[in-house]
């Protein structure tokens, strides 16, 4: 699974795409400041998805929505 990421200003917005067991890809985004660890990133669910490219899709649109809405 290839890691992408997003930055606006100070933070950053790490997204990926999971398969699950019963074969659907659940899209994952990760946001925190520029300056923190990894360890320090907020989980936020961005839902599941039929292929890996769906998944992709909508994780990488979530993870823009988070750094355009500040949320962290």
């Amino acid at each position: 699974m290839a890691e992408n990421v997003l930055q606006s200003g100070t933070h950053i917005a790490r997204y990926d795409a999971v398969e699950k067991s019963d074969g659907v890809f659940e899209a994952q985004v990760f946001v925190r400041l520029t300056r923190e660890p990894e360890i320090a990133e907020t989980f936020i669910p961005a839902g599941l998805f039929g292929s890996q490219a769906e998944a992709l899709e909508g994780a990488r649109e979530r993870a823009a929505r988070s750094l355009k809405e500040q949320e962290f």
